[in-house]
């Protein structure tokens, strides 16, 4: 079984990197990609069935606290990392009060973020060591 991701990202390079990345891994599948967070919510209603939406902060219209906010109200049950370059608490702070249910740096090592994701689809919080 596969754990199932959304990967929703401003940035065209680094999504295809990340989606890249998730699915050479064997129990990762890349589902889906959004360009923002009103994009991964139309995919979502859509009836498109993820485990996890794995999301940059900082995006245009609607960043990943708020993505993660709405998100949560329609699917409670979906999990929402959120990976970024912001390391100071207060984003930190508002991404758990958002609901997240992991908090990762960009500059953190691949075998941090595989196994953020693996940790948070089991029921666990992550956040990246340090924060």
């Amino acid at each position: 079984m596969k754990i199932k991701l959304i990967v929703v990202e401003d940035n065209d390079l680094v999504r295809k990197g990340i989606i890249g990345l998730l699915n050479e891994q064997d129990d990762l599948q890349v589902v889906g990609e959004a360009n923002n967070g009103s994009e991964a919510i139309k995919l979502l209603d859509q009836g498109l069935e993820s485990d996890i939406v794995l999301t940059d902060f900082n995006m245009p219209g609607m960043d990943g606290a708020m993505l993660a906010e709405k998100v949560l109200e329609v699917f409670p049950k979906l999990k929402i990392i959120i990976l970024t370059m912001h390391q100071r608490a207060e984003f930190v702070d508002r991404a758990r009060s958002a609901g997240a249910s992991g908090y990762m740096l960009k500059d953190g090592n691949f075998d941090e973020l595989f196994a953020g994701i693996r940790s948070v689809y089991t029921g666990e919080k992550f956040v990246t060591v340090g924060l």
